[in-house]
């Protein structure tokens, strides 16, 4: 019996030392793959950019409407692009990476990186940051926690509703016995029958028409909040806003 017990053993231990080299290699060659668009991709789309800025300053006068619309978009898409390749450099960058743990006062990390992103946030009315709950010290990796916060009020920010003022929450509560982060806004929101999809790479709820982005930014803050130990989800009602819900493992929440 303690033979077959431990075959069991050595098998399993096996298959989880396969499936960590796979996970390695996936991970290896998402690095190269992002280094070959780093310097394939970027520089030229870089010198489109710059050669249609350059006709834009120097052209003018000398084009009509619909042409300097074109040019316009052709700048537009150009940002876009720009846009989706850093966050795929940094999504493979942040792969390969082993969290560290130090503690984070993270009600000052959302104040501060909420005051970072609404300063450049164009609107008549600007963005309100409220804290519905006291949010604890936590003790997890500093950097990823920043990134975690940087997409998901950047996320909040963009996505706001036309024709209201732009309220951001944070908090912090119990939940079916569980401590629970959370981030939500009085945004456009989306259609719960895609809440699982948002978390996919290069998913879009909205078209780059309406508003920019990668499809990216969830992705991320799902890696690595895995990575430090806990899971994240969202919910959300078209024309109410949404709310991204998150944990840490319970010895890391320092109350």
């Amino acid at each position: 019996m303690k033979s077959r017990d431990d075959g069991e053993f050595f098998a399993g231990q096996q298959k989880r030392e396969a499936e960590k080299e796979n996970l390695n290699r996936d991970i290896r060659d998402l690095q190269l793959l992002s280094s070959t668009i780093s310097h394939e991709i970027k520089a030229p789309v870089r010198a489109i950019d710059g050669y249609a800025r350059i006709f834009m300053e120097d052209y003018c006068d000398k084009t009509d409407e619909e042409g300097l619309s074109l040019i316009s978009n052709i700048r537009g898409i150009c940002k876009e692009t720009l846009s989706m390749i850093d966050k795929l450099l940094e999504y493979a960058r942040l792969s390969g990476v082993e969290p560290v743990k130090e503690t984070v006062n993270l009600q000052k990390m959302i104040r501060d990186v909420f005051t970072q992103l609404a300063a450049g946030y164009k609107s008549k009315n600007r963005p309100v940051l409220k804290f519905q709950e006291e949010i604890p010290f936590v003790l997890c990796d500093g950097t990823f926690l920043r990134q975690v916060m940087m997409n998901i009020i950047s996320n909040a920010l963009k996505f706001s509703a036309d024709g209201k003022d732009t309220v951001i929450t944070a908090g912090f509560h119990q939940e079916n016995g569980e401590d629970v982060f959370y981030i939500r806004d009085n945004g456009v929101g989306f259609d719960m029958e895609y809440s699982q999809s948002l978390f996919g790479m290069f998913q879009r709820m909205h078209t780059s028409d309406e508003f920019e982005g990668s499809g990216l930014g969830l992705s991320i803050v799902k890696k690595l909040i895995q990575a430090m130990g806990g899971r994240v989800w969202i919910t959300g009602e078209v024309g109410k806003g949404a709310c991204v819900y998150f944990t840490l493992p319970p010895a890391n929440i320092l109350k």
